[in-house]
């Protein structure tokens, strides 16, 4: 049994009647099928013969569509159109993806700023960055081309063949600073409403003192998410803990701001990049990285002297 039993034998008389139908002459529909005016004609009635149908009315000096006729162009186009991307999507060659995945906060902080840079780098590449929660995943059938993993559990990682060290985390607590105030003091941050990046308060308990710990804030304030709690403080509802080398360019515009003399501490938390397969491309992104972090380092260590952070 023929599969599309209603279908006319010759699919090329489709084509020349859609060619027909959409130019609405059969001068113009010859010059672009590359064959004889009489031969289109001859197509189109053939067609109209076999569906047993009128398409096309034939005035003297032009043509217009019946009703059976512009059914049958609607359909007609719209399938020619798909086809022609389809094709056109085939034909044209495929862009190589390089796919990168992070921690969400540093996927919006370090990367995203870095987009142009990383497609002027690129430029035959398609940069895929897939944000993740933090912590330590599952890497056995890791697919992307680099991981940057921020890890409480650095001794998973170090020595590992794949895996290379980045970074430390230097925390501290950070503010907004509001136009024509003048810069608080420490204990006047630790007394102000405390945001936090996770359930458990871990960035600040880890940083805090046992004599800071004494100072008691008006509230406290948790998010699930490090970007949130820095917004939150972007927007004056507080003070956070969080690794300055993730709000360089707002400490160093003065938009975030943490005291003078203040303590800046490593945290349990590590950034570790974990090459999956050997590639020529991840090699010179992890390259890439390592040359990104050694500036960020000496840009911290400028604000460390114009601030006068100590170490802890």
């Amino acid at each position: 049994m023929k599969a599309y039993p209603s279908l006319p034998f010759s699919h090329n008389s489709l084509k020349v009647f859609e060619s027909v139908a959409r130019l609405l002459s059969f001068t113009h529909a010859a010059h672009e099928l590359h064959v004889t005016q009489s031969a289109v004609s001859r197509q189109v009635k053939a067609l109209e013969t076999e569906l047993n149908a009128t398409l096309i009315v034939r005035k003297h000096r032009s043509i217009e569509l019946t009703e059976k006729g512009m059914a049958l162009f609607e359909v007609l186009r719209s399938n020619y159109l798909e086809l022609e991307g389809l094709f056109e999507k085939w034909s044209a060659p495929e862009k190589k993806r390089l796919v990168i995945k992070s921690a969400v906060s540093f996927a919006t902080r370090v990367l995203l700023p870095k987009l142009s840079e990383l497609n002027e780098r690129y430029p035959d590449y398609e940069i895929v960055i897939i944000p993740v929660f933090e912590g330590d995943w599952d890497l056995a059938r890791e697919q992307s081309d680099l991981v940057i993993l921020n890890t409480k559990q650095p001794k998973l990682y170090r020595g590992h063949p794949k895996a290379t060290f980045l970074r430390d985390e230097y925390m501290a607590p950070i503010y907004t600073s509001v136009e024509g105030q003048s810069q608080k003091l420490l204990p006047e941050v630790l007394a102000m409403p405390r945001l936090h990046a996770t359930d458990d308060h871990m960035d600040w308990k880890s940083w805090l003192s046992p004599q800071d710990m004494l100072v008691t804030p008006s509230r406290h304030t948790s998010f699930v998410s490090l970007d949130l709690a820095i917004s939150a403080c972007l927007s004056g509802q507080g003070a956070t803990v969080t690794d300055l080398m993730l709000v360089l360019p707002e400490l160093e515009r003065g938009f975030l701001r943490t005291p003078n003399m203040t303590p800046i501490r490593t945290s349990a938390w590590q950034y570790f990049a974990f090459m999956p397969q050997k590639s020529d491309i991840a090699l010179d992104l992890l390259q890439w990285l390592q040359v990104l972090f050694e500036g960020e380092q000496a840009r911290l260590h400028r604000l460390i002297e114009k601030y006068q952070w100590r170490f802890h």
